[in-house]
Order: structure tokens, then C-alpha cells, then sequence
């Protein structure tokens, strides 16, 4: 649906403003001719209204049918072991084959053609039962840095939808594991759990089952690493999974006073209630981990300053080469 309402977002700032700007050059021209033109003009717009409206219920019906088609297909590659296995080979495919069609892009960087692309973010806290670890406010200082730092370092806009959170999330979904857990975590029940949430973005379905297009869903969870809180903060699956998971006591910028909890950014009447900078908080990390996401496998030779160090990530920066390959991800497109 929003791809539709973005087509014909399009048509309106474009083909009519356009034709309404003729419509202002006809009344300078002499009579008749200003008049026959005001007629043409009319006519034309009239066409463009009516043929812009057919293309967005089109539109909006394929969506809906080929997104029920994408769920169903979601709904088979989210049974464990089996599903994430053949999830796996899907991602192996369409990311070889967007690299190979990257080579073009590449070849046009190298010669100063230089192109924004996108890449869609969902960002969905859990829940301890009915208590949830964050919000959208919270969230958004984070995500901010993460939309500037994608888009100063790779020129890719990222277009940020947060959900609500997820209440009476099962205790196992708060914590996540890293590497070899991690693994064992996509693969089985708890895995499932999180590719089920994912197909609750009902317009994502369709892409996500192609592999193309499709956006990363970020996570926000109580513990990455089974080590305890702040140890480890975030963890990604690469290329292979969609999502990633960070830990909530690095994303939020305020916590309350004396204790982990986001600080609620709107007013509370009770004075005791007080604001404090959050010491562990990371603004590099949800764009850390969306970078491994997007293809920026391990962390060798980062160092301090390096968006893919290991640990602390004090800065931003991306080589060359980890900016082609974040830019041609299946993830991140032109459109």
C-alpha cells in the first residue's frame, strides 16, 4: 500500500503540478488560443486524475494478493530447522545475484555518478509481560543517528516505521544469543518466533519472501549474549536473517536516575522521577548491526574510530569497499 500511495505521491508532484503550471502559461497567450489550451490542459489533468486513481487500486489489489501469497510463503520458511535452512538458500541467492548487478552501480560510483538509495527499518521493542523495555520516543535519538550515519557514510536513506511493542513477548524472546547461539536460536523455536513477528509487517510479506527489497527489523531486547546485560549489546545473523537484535540499555539516551529504565520523555508529574545520561548508551550500534545485516560479515580489521569495531563503537567510518557492500545488498534499492 505505501509503495502505491508513494507512485501516486509521484504523479501528483510531478505530471499535475506540471500540467497546472501550463494551465498558468494559457492564460498569458491570446484569445483564442488561451482558451483552447485552458480546454486541452483541463481534459488532460482530468485523464491524469482518473488514470492516477485506477493505478493505485491496481496497485493496491496486487499488493494484497501477492503479500497474502509472500505470508503464506513466510509463514512455511519460519517452521524451524527446515524453513531456516531454505530461508538461508533463498538469502545465498539474492544476495549473489544483487552483488553481481551491484558490479554496475559500482562501476557508475567510479566514475562520479553517484545515487541515493533506500533501505526500510521496523523498529519493535519487546515487553517483560506488560512493562515495555522502550518506545518510540526513546528510541528515536538512536535512530536518527542511525538514518545520518547511513546516509553521510553510503548515501542510503533510511526510512524508519516504529511499531508498538510487543506485550507478553515470551520470557526466552528477551534474550538472544551471539555466534554459535545465535545460530542455534534462528534455526529453532525461538528463531520462528521472531521470522512470525517480522510476518506481522503484512506489506513486507511479498519481499521478504523474494529476498529483495525487503526491510530489517530491528529488535529491542534485554539481553544479546546469554553473559549478562551489557556485555554484548546487539547481534545480527548477517545477509541470512532479517532481523537483528540490540540490547535496550545501549539504545536509549536517558535512563532515570539511579536506574537502567528509559527515562519517559514526556512530563511526569512526580518530581522524583529525574532524567540522567545513560552511560551505556551506544548511538552507533542499531547501525552497526544493520551493517552486518546488510552483508559487513565479522569484525575484522576494525579499528577504534571503525563502524564495525568490535566492542565500544567510538565512530562511524566505512571503507570503500564496506560501503559497496552495504549499498548493494538485496536490502537497499533505488526505489
Amino acid at each position: 500500500m505505501e509503495r502505491c500511495r508513494e507512485v501516486e505521491d509521484w504523479i501528483q508532484e510531478n505530471v499535475i503540478q506540471e500540467i497546472e503550471q501550463q494551465e498558468r502559461r494559457c492564460k498569458k497567450w491570446p484569445w483564442p488560443l488561451s482558451w483552447l489550451c485552458s480546454i486541452v490542459t483541463f481534459i488532460v489533468k482530468v485523464v491524469v486524475v482518473v488514470w492516477t486513481k485506477i493505478i493505485r487500486v491496481v496497485c493496491e489489489v496486487v499488493t494484497v494478493i501477492l503479500n497474502v501469497i509472500g505470508w503464506l510463503v513466510n509463514l512455511v520458511l519460519a517452521i524451524p530447522i527446515i524453513g531456516a535452512l531454505v530461508r538461508a538458500v533463498i538469502r545465498l541467492i539474492t544476495w549473489v545475484a544483487s552483488y553481481v548487478v551491484g558490479l554496475i552501480e559500482g562501476a557508475a560510483r567510479a566514475l562520479g555518478l553517484r545515487l541515493t538509495k533506500r533501505l526500510r527499518v521496523h523498529v519493535i521493542p519487546l515487553a517483560r509481560r506488560r512493562v515495555a523495555l522502550a518506545r518510540e520516543q526513546h528510541l528515536r535519538p538512536i535512530m536518527d543517528q542511525t538514518a545520518d550515519t547511513l546516509y553521510q557514510r553510503a548515501q542510503i536513506r533510511v526510512q524508519t516505521k516504529f511499531h508498538e511493542p510487543i506485550y507478553d513477548a515470551p520470557e526466552s524472546s528477551l534474550r538472544i544469543g551471539t555466534e554459535g547461539d545465535l545460530i542455534l536460536d534462528e534455526a529453532w523455536a525461538k528463531g520462528s518466533w521472531f521470522q512470525l513477528q517480522a510476518n506481522k509487517l503484512f506489506e513486507d510479506n511479498f519481499a521478504r519472501a523474494m529476498g529483495i527489497g525487503h526491510p530489517v527489523v530491528v529488535f529491542i531486547v534485554e539481553e544479546v549474549g546469554y553473559d549478562g546485560v551489557g556485555k554484548v549489546v546487539g547481534c545480527s545473523g548477517g545477509p541470512f536473517v532479517d532481523w537483528v537484535a540490540v540490547e535496550v540499555t545501549s539504545a536509549v539516551k536517558e535512563v532515570v536516575a539511579g536506574t537502567n529504565r528509559p527515562y519517559p520523555p514526556t512530563y511526569v508529574p512526580d518530581s522524583a522521577v529525574s532524567p540522567t545520561p545513560n552511560p551505556n548508551y551506544q548511538p552507533y550500534v542499531i547501525a552497526h548491526e544493520i551493517c552486518h545485516a546488510l552483508g559487513l560479515l565479522g569484525h575484522a580489521n576494525a579499528t577504534a574510530g571503525d563502524l564495525m569495531v568490535e566492542g565500544t563503537i567510538t565512530g562511524d567510518a566505512l571503507s570503500p569497499f564496506q560501503i559497496g557492500i552495504i549499498r548493494n545488498s538485496a536490502h537497499v534499492t533505488f526505489l
